[in-house]
């Protein structure tokens, strides 16, 4: 039986935040996750450029990788999996907050574990929303959903209403449309990185010793918008 494991990309002796980063999958499926799968390798240019953010405060970034490839139904699979994950990285960085980066199927199963001890922000990256599955509930938490407008895998009409419907319960929530990209982010590949990276340091800049220093760029501008007041973004 495969095993779930854990790659660090930064582990610092102490940390001020902690990115945990999930990547994607299918609906059925037993076959093993590999390194260098390609639903696994997607995310290795997104948890590396969180890991060079450059913030004074380190921030410590992971990579979970599932042990199945699929949801597999009612055992839901990678969420099992992300929980003994954020077991991990509380026993490494007790109290610190952490960030939840999942694509698609990883972004389903973080929006099934934000309200975890310690979970501060969830940024869904063209996530899997179905209907029935769980809102967060955690009052401090600040969620991100950023999709491509050509994604034909998981509809961006499910993001948005998803985020509707946490501003509507009071929570922080914001969705930022990529134009002309799809689901597997090769289309702008860049911004996606960019994005991702500044929702996070922004999300957590006290923490982290403060926010980079401004500069003219419209990633950064939506990414701090978004964290602060939430919203409807396009870029």
């Amino acid at each position: 039986m495969p095993l779930t494991s854990i790659a660090w990309d930064t582990a610092p002796v102490s940390a001020g935040a902690v990115a945990l980063v999930l990547h994607g999958g299918s609906i059925e499926g037993r076959q093993a996750n590999r390194p260098w799968s390609h639903n696994v390798a997607r995310l290795y240019p997104i948890a590396r450029a969180v890991a060079a953010a450059g913030t004074p405060e380190p921030l410590a970034v992971a990579r979970l990788r599932f042990r199945w490839r699929g949801w597999n139904g009612d055992e839901q699979s990678p969420v099992l999996d992300a929980r003994w994950a954020l077991r991990q990285v509380r026993a490494r960085y007790p109290g610190r907050p952490i960030a939840l980066v999942g694509h698609s199927m990883g972004g389903r199963a973080a929006l099934y574990v934000a309200d975890e001890p310690d979970v501060r922000l969830l940024v869904g990256i063209s996530p899997w929303i179905e209907a029935g599955d769980p809102l967060p509930t955690n009052p401090d938490l600040t969620t991100v959903l950023i999709h491509g407008d050509r994604d034909t895998i998981c509809p961006l009409w499910a993001s948005r209403e998803t985020v509707e419907r946490l501003g509507t319960q009071g929570r922080t929530a914001a969705l930022v449309r990529v134009a002309r990209s799809d689901h597997a982010m090769l289309v702008r590949a860049p911004l996606w990185s960019r994005l991702v990276t500044d929702v996070v340091v922004a999300a957590l800049a006290d923490e982290l010793g403060g926010a980079i220093p401004p500069w003219p760029d419209p990633a950064r501008s939506v990414a701090e918008h978004a964290v602060a007041q939430g919203g409807i973004y396009d870029i």
